[in-house]
């Protein structure tokens, strides 16, 4: 997934565009930076509607390509180094979002299809737990 950079585009068009290629995982955006493991605060929250201009200092446009097999920290850390913009990757965990804190050493394809085992397992009622200790 290839993503623009640039001052006019709003917060909101990126965001959607990564969530299309990662249901079940949230790109959000602060005004302040997270330390590697650690968890950004809500009152530094960015609102949907900005323009990236309007949240950072470095005003380089380019473009951004994300992978699959990429870590969720590594990518958060490309934001900040080459755009200038602190974002914080959630993930989807049954009816809420929590921040991958802790798990930046995962790939977005790991936080992707842990955030889709634990929306299924809301929805469903299924006790994975039970499954995984079944002996054959």
């Amino acid at each position: 997934m290839k993503i623009k950079i640039d001052d006019t585009i709003q917060i909101s068009t990126i965001s959607q565009l990564f969530n299309q290629y990662f249901p079940f995982l949230k790109l959000s955006f602060y005004f302040k930076p997270h330390d590697w493991k650690e968890e950004s605060m809500l009152a530094q929250l960015v609102h949907q509607d900005k323009k990236i201009g309007d949240i950072r200092n470095n005003h380089l446009a380019g473009s951004i390509q994300l992978h699959y097999w990429q870590k969720t920290g590594l990518v958060e850390q490309e934001f900040k180094d080459r755009f200038g913009l602190f974002v914080q990757i959630y993930r989807r965990h049954g009816d809420k979002w929590i921040q991958s804190v802790g798990t930046d050493e995962l790939t977005l394809e790991e936080q992707n299809e842990i955030g889709k085992t634990k929306t299924e397992d809301l929805l469903h009622g299924t006790n994975r737990k039970f499954e995984q200790e079944k002996y054959l």
